[in-house]
């Protein structure tokens, strides 16, 4: 699913502009999990924390790179902030995503063609074992090179964050070095105009049905990830079956604030026939934490 030249250094001047300083990267999903996801100890007071990504696309026969599906995505210029007002109980998620067209000719092959801004209210709790993550988003793509379709929407999504790890001790005493983390997600197009519900472009969403998955090892050095994303089209007779099916699978490498992704994304339609979009990509991003909440006892 989707989300005009400014010049090859506007990406890094964009974001370097809108955070000035360094959440784990999880397939094409352009909204990022508040706190990256993690299940952690709740927080009070204010925080700054997020991360910035590069990502390139060194096979891409079909993702398209802009929201009327023209061109093919080669670089992904990302950014994702939290801004924690209360702690984890009431945070501003921010993300910036921006992506260039590898048909385009010479330095313009580095400059963006689509545009996508998302910002939000989230709010998560620790719930048993894992935790509870609450939030409303608002979501703009629109082509930056040129003038086209824009993709623009509401969504209310909950998620249930998950540890191994964290929310058994046998699995920790077991396995001391290893993992199995991610969330569930139900989401719900609340005001939904012009987001599509198949890769063709065809319907509107109204649901969202995700799992993601990962497996970490070595003190999570290296992680397996798999991705799963659902949309259903308020069209449709039916509109809570599956209209779309996004598979992302992945390998993650993590050196302190550093991370490396590589991973396959095939996103199809999976109510009729159509159009598929696929590629494989390479992404590194940096998290920072500028500004740390403090730890409730």
């Amino acid at each position: 699913m989707h989300f005009r030249s400014l010049g090859a250094c506007l990406p890094l001047a964009f974001v370097a502009t809108l955070f000035q300083f360094p959440a784990t990267a999880v397939a094409l999903d352009k909204q990022g999990s508040a706190h990256g996801g993690a299940v952690g100890a709740d927080t009070g007071g204010f925080g700054i924390s997020g991360a910035v990504s590069l990502g390139v696309s060194p096979y891409n026969p079909t993702y398209p790179a802009r929201p009327d599906n023209s061109g093919r995505v080669l670089m992904r210029y990302a950014g994702h902030m939290d801004v924690d007002l209360v702690g984890r109980k009431l945070s501003i998620p921010l993300d910036v995503n921006m992506f260039t067209d590898r048909l385009r000719g010479g330095a313009a092959k580095l400059a963006p063609s689509e545009l996508d801004l998302i910002g939000g209210l989230t709010s998560t709790w620790t719930v048993g074992p894992g935790a509870i993550e609450l939030g409303a988003r608002y979501e703009q793509a629109i082509p930056v090179d040129r003038d086209g379709v824009s993709q623009a929407y509401v969504d209310a999504r909950a998620r249930y964050l998950y540890s191994f790890a964290e929310a058994s001790p046998v699995f920790r005493q077991r396995f001391p070095r290893t993992d199995v983390n991610g969330w569930l997600t139900l989401g719900w197009f609340a005001v939904n105009s012009a987001y599509f519900a198949r890769p063709d472009n065809t319907g509107r969403a109204l649901l969202r049905y995700a799992l993601h998955t990962e497996l970490s090892l070595f003190d999570d050095l290296l992680s397996l990830m798999l991705d799963a994303t659902m949309f259903t089209d308020r069209t449709a007779s039916n509109s809570v079956r599956p209209s779309e099916l996004d598979l992302t699978s992945g390998l993650v490498v993590h050196l302190g604030a550093f991370e490396a992704q590589l991973a396959f994304e095939i996103d199809m339609p999976i109510d009729r026939g159509g159009f598929v979009q696929r590629y494989l990509y390479l992404l590194g991003s940096w998290s920072f934490d500028l500004v740390k909440g403090k730890a409730n006892p």
